[in-house]
């Protein structure tokens, strides 16, 4: 009996120990396991979110590359005002949320002949993205922000760009009726030109004041085969501008940046503002008529359309052989520090004239971003390259920033200086080359996409350059 009694208690502890080590190493089945688990989230798609309760913001989320995410917020204000924000973000697992630290704030108020003044409110702004089934909710930690704003998906980025491009139909006709042909007999080679068609579209309702306004329409013109001419027209309540071509039978309809498919030795400049220029226009553009389309949030409005006309190039004249060899011009010594090619620079301070002269648009950074005690003092071009110079005080030229579509590096910014380091600093997957003493920089350059860019400050003088933030500032505005 007694024997009995030990075996049984033997074996009521080995089934206790048993019970407790199972106990430590027990797991849920698969059913609990996936309830308990949070929604990991690594991405959002990209595309354009409308804010959710007002309609008047629009998010556009796009692939930034090496893991970031860019986003832009677009907010009308009505006639006189508009914000946007621009930032990068990063998935964070732990608070399942993409997290920015680059976040800028820029406020532009426009006056009653719609010109903007631009206010960077504020620079380096953090926040968050979060996302849940198709909708993204924005968190800005600055006092400015909105506080938490809820944006619903509307649709993909290249539906967004077809329908704001082309909106309607494959095939669309500009709703406003064809500008009269120039009065007087037809130039020499110019076509007869039908007036188009209305466009399935209804014409905007007389209620539907939120929609642009068309304050100037653009004018006809007239250009030899070659030449150059420009386009201007003005409008109210707008956040973009495109302009389109229409061919003389009307029956095709292109937007400014693919009319190259059928002239493609024709420059186009600036077709996304009210002042389009055309350069080396082709003599078979003759006839093809032009017009503006402004949109915003509620819909779009079209000007009338302009016509142009274009005449043949004069025959070139025979020039007679010089009876004797001319003097050979004099040579021009390039000035020190400011780049290749110094004799063929314009100087000039309208930044139309300037863009217009090089070949190509430039944004230059907003003042905010430029050294305390500098101002613009005007611009320099040369077909390719364009330059803005600040100048301190005593007119003195210290900040030098330049753009080109055809040269870049030490030929761009022409600072022949021997610095300490020289060094690449990465801006949102941009690479910034870098020449100063590693901590300040005094020369920059870099190189987004087909373009060029170089900023120059206090060259040759090593230890007075930029700092880092002050090169991000500028380039995150510049374009």
């Amino acid at each position: 009996m007694k024997k009995k009694t030990i075996l049984l208690l033997i074996l009521c502890l080995a089934c206790l120990v048993s019970m407790l080590s199972g106990c430590g190493d027990k797991k849920p089945d698969d059913s609990q396991s996936g309830s308990a688990d949070p929604v990991i989230l690594i991405q959002i798609p990209s595309g354009v979110y409308v804010e959710e309760l007002s309609k008047r913001g629009m998010l556009f989320v796009s692939d930034a590359g090496q893991g970031l995410t860019s986003f832009r917020i677009e907010w009308s204000g009505g006639a006189y005002s508009h914000a946007r924000w621009e930032m990068t973000g990063a998935y964070n697992s732990e608070k399942n949320a993409f997290l920015y630290t680059d976040g800028i704030y820029i406020e532009t108020e426009y006056n009653d002949q719609q010109q903007g003044n631009d206010k960077v409110v504020y620079t380096h702004g953090t926040g968050s993205f979060t996302y849940s089934g198709s909708k993204v909710v924005w968190l800005g930690d600055n006092e400015t922000d909105r506080g938490a704003v809820t944006f619903v998906f509307e649709k993909t980025l290249e539906d967004y760009n077809r329908d704001t491009s082309n909106p309607g139909s494959p095939v669309e006709i500009p709703v406003a009726s064809a500008t009269p042909a120039p009065s007087g007999e037809n130039q020499p080679g110019s076509v007869s030109t039908p007036t188009p068609a209305p466009s399935a579209a209804p014409s905007p309702s007389p209620e539907a004041q939120k929609l642009p306004i068309i304050t100037k329409h653009p004018t006809d013109e007239t250009v030899k085969a070659g030449g150059n001419c420009m386009f201007i027209a003005r409008y109210e309540n707008a956040i973009w501008a495109r302009w389109h071509f229409v061919s003389p039978d009307g029956k095709m309809d292109i937007q400014y940046d693919a009319i190259n498919t059928q002239f493609p030795t024709l420059v186009v400049l600036r077709g996304e503002y009210s002042d389009m220029r055309l350069q080396n226009i082709p003599y078979e553009l003759n006839g093809w008529r032009v017009y503006c389309r402004y949109s915003n949030n509620d819909g779009y409005t079209d000007t009338k359309t302009a016509l142009i006309t274009v005449q043949p190039a004069p025959a070139p004249t025979a020039t007679p052989a010089p009876t004797e060899a001319p003097a050979p011009e004099p040579t021009v010594e390039p000035t020190p520090g400011l780049g290749p090619v110094v004799n063929d620079w314009t100087d000039t301070d309208s930044i139309i004239e300037a863009t217009y002269g090089a070949g190509f648009n430039f944004t230059p950074p907003l003042e905010q971003t430029i050294p305390e005690g500098l101002t613009l003092k005007g611009y320099r071009y040369q077909p390719g390259i364009l330059e803005a110079d600040y100048a301190d005080d005593q007119g003195q030229v210290q900040l030098i920033i330049r753009k080109s579509n055809s040269v870049s590096g030490q030929e761009l910014h022409g600072d022949f200086n021997s610095y300490t380091k020289t060094w690449d600093h990465t801006l949102k997957g941009l690479v910034v080359h870098c020449l100063g003493n590693g901590d300040t920089v005094n020369t920059c350059w870099f190189d987004p996409g087909d373009v060029h860019f170089s900023i120059s400050y206090h060259m040759g003088k090593e230890g007075s350059g930029l700092t880092l933030d002050q090169i991000n500032s500028i380039v995150n505005c510049m374009q």
